[in-house]
């Protein structure tokens, strides 16, 4: 570079107007710096308050009565399938139930293990997540309503807790105070399909003990209608193949066994459910099967009559019979309203359901019969032409436990508005996420405006300045 080109360079750069700064430059840079921090840390505090706001009003194990209450509990006259969002029991307790349902409306492919739960005193609706089991089978509601009783696990609705101190075994019945647990050893397995029972307890909830066991050989007790403790809770009715034993909690030895004093031949026939005994606990109820020939469903010819037997003698007690039950998957008698009247849970098989033999130490999957479509609430009236039907699940439930002490003193309420109570975490963490997700493209959207309502600012003053004069 020659000497001349660099003097006319510097000469330039002299001439060459200052930069026009606008004034209060420095100070707007620091406020808009100030705004943006103070916007994130806002929306940082939002965030976390909404976290901690659905956090500290998740459910909790405490009832949330919200819907119409009515005088007196009661069974409803309408049951609804539970939607995704409804609070479960261990979130909200709903208080004693009146029924336990599921079946294919209530379980989902995001949660197939779950069944549902309405309060007797209001349409408070919750879920149990109870594994596999099958409402009214594996899953035993307690007379009261206030138990729910599963392999190894009795949940109090009230609380939404577990009670300590269950059987580890099958649920097979409860006592009609709820005080004793009727309840199976595991089954052993023999290849390819046939199982055995070694034992069957008679557990007192209060002492935490079996107070009765009995020896049952190489049988297998499917659960959900073989076993019924008398209304004082001192003798058990067991089926056992094809026969119906009964055993005296009093004639339990020093190592809690005892051998039945009565044998009762069933003849194809069962045991008619938990509420087998009679109010005199004189009398037991069994189910005597038969076929007909103008069913309701044709591929589905099975008929049951109730007979009760006098224990004293094993002897089938005289009177007007009992109404048919054609064409009716099983039947588990739930309580007496009267040494005439029974009440009744009834499966209704599906069109396409067909019939099969028992095979007594054969476990069928699920443990009710297989084609079930619905479940009725029957009262059963000696005398009576048909079967008085009280009540009938809607469709997509095929499964359903009912409260024995509302259905045996004929408690019915109008059903209301459902609650399904608070919403469970999962979903207070999914709208947070979703909030989350809406609220940082806003923020950084609202940021870009603003720096380019800024930057057009700048340009804007520095051309109204305008360059400055040369000197």
């Amino acid at each position: 570079m020659t000497a001349r080109l660099t003097q006319a360079l510097r000469h330039l750069a002299d001439e060459v107007p200052a930069a026009a700064v606008p004034e209060e430059f420095f100070d707007r840079a620091r406020t808009r710096h100030r705004r943006r921090r103070a916007a994130l840390a806002t929306a940082i505090v939002v965030l976390v308050l909404l976290a901690g706001t659905g956090y500290a009003h998740r459910p909790v194990a405490l009832p949330a009565p919200t819907a119409p209450r009515v005088d007196e509990p009661g069974l409803p006259t309408r049951l609804v399938v539970p939607p995704l969002r409804t609070a479960s029991v261990r979130e909200s307790g709903p208080g004693a139930a009146a029924m336990l349902f599921g079946g294919p409306a209530v379980r989902t492919d995001w949660f197939e293990n779950r069944m549902g739960v309405v309060a007797a005193d209001a349409d408070r609706y919750r879920v149990l997540d109870a594994g596999t089991r099958v409402p009214g089978f594996e899953a035993l509601l307690s007379p009261d309503g206030r138990y729910v009783w599963e392999q190894g696990r009795l949940h109090d609705l009230t609380t939404g807790r577990s009670v300590p101190g269950a059987p580890a075994g099958h649920p097979l019945a409860f006592a009609r105070d709820g005080s004793r647990l009727v309840h199976a050893d595991a089954e052993t397995f023999t290849p390819p399909n046939t199982y055995a029972t070694p034992y069957v307890g008679v557990h007192d909830r209060e002492r935490r003990t079996d107070v009765l066991r009995v020896r049952v050989g190489g049988a297998w007790i499917p659960p959900g209608r073989t076993a019924a403790l008398s209304p004082d809770g001192d003798e058990l009715a067991l089926q056992v193949r094809d026969e119906v034993w009964l055993i005296k909690v009093a004639d339990a030895g020093l190592d809690r066994t005892a051998e039945p004093y009565r044998k009762l031949p069933l003849a194809g026939g069962r045991l008619a459910g938990a509420g087998s005994w009679l109010p005199d606990g004189r009398s037991v109820a069994v189910l005597e099967r038969s076929s007909c020939t103008d069913c309701p469903v044709p591929s589905y010819p099975r008929t049951w009559r109730l007979v009760t037997h006098a224990v004293a003698d094993a002897a089938a007690q005289a009177g007007p019979a009992f109404p048919e039950l054609r064409s009716r998957a099983y039947v588990q008698v739930l309580g007496w309203r009267s040494a005439n009247e029974a009440v009744a849970l009834v499966g209704v098989p599906g069109p396409a359901a067909v019939d099969r033999p028992d095979d007594h130490d054969i476990a069928w999957g699920p443990y009710h019969e297989p084609g079930t479509e619905a479940v009725e609430l029957v009262l059963l009236r000696r005398g009576a032409s048909a079967p008085e039907v009280l009540f009938r699940t809607p469709a997509g439930i095929t499964e359903l436990a009912v409260a024995a002490d509302l259905a045996v003193d004929g408690a019915v309420r109008e059903s209301g508005r459902p609650d399904f109570g608070p919403p469970p975490f999962w979903l207070v963490a999914l709208w947070l996420v979703g909030a989350a997700a809406v609220a940082v493209p806003l923020l950084v959207l609202v940021r870009r405006r603003r720096s380019r309502r800024t930057g057009t600012r700048r340009r804007r003053a520095v051309r109204r300045r305008g360059p400055a004069a040369p000197g």
